[in-house]
């Protein structure tokens, strides 16, 4: 298992928006970084910006996905998935509607996501305003990196709901308390 683990941390996506302006990248399970092309911060108005970074984001995570699973598929020498029993069905269904949600350490920046596909940003009315585009940049990654944490988190759960993989209960009851 090491050795996928370690062609797993070198998947590498990359996007950008469509105007140049943005861009972002991901690498292994939680190098994320971002930026602006130069002076593109101050042109944006907040809904803009918001319907930017989630346009973003769904292409960046797509392309990572797309990356991780060939890279799976690589190491198990297989181009095909084995048939799919009714727990693996019940399970991807799950996955498919998994909510998930991260705020910014200074809560600047909302973010949540339905399955990683659609993603909708929210920044506080006077961010672009406030924030200098240094700042703008930690708490929308900071945003992010919570979100996929309540992904990876729910995901485990999820798992052990379908899988008995076999949870201590505690983990199991506290995943409840923050749905």
């Amino acid at each position: 298992m090491g050795q996928l683990a370690e062609r797993l941390g070198q998947v590498i996506a990359e996007a950008r928006s469509p105007d140049g302006g943005l861009w972002a990248s991901f690498r292994g399970s939680d190098d994320l970084q971002a930026g602006f092309a130069p002076g593109a911060y101050r042109r944006y108005s907040p809904a803009d910006l918001e319907r930017r970074l989630g346009a973003l984001a769904a292409v960046l995570w797509a392309r990572y996905r797309r990356e991780y699973l060939e890279v799976v598929a690589a190491w198990a020498d297989s181009d095909a998935d084995p048939e799919q029993n009714a727990e693996d069905r019940r399970f991807q269904q799950a996955l498919e509607q998994l909510d998930v949600a991260g705020t910014s350490p200074a809560r600047w920046v909302r973010v949540t996501s339905r399955a990683l596909a659609s993603w909708d940003f929210r920044l506080r009315p006077e961010t672009l305003r406030v924030l200098p585009e240094h700042e703008f940049l930690a708490e929308t990654t900071g945003a992010v990196t919570a979100l996929l944490a309540d992904h990876r988190a729910k995901t485990i759960l999820l798992t052990d709901e379908v899988y008995d993989i076999g949870l201590p209960r505690s983990m199991r009851e506290a995943g409840a308390q923050h749905p």
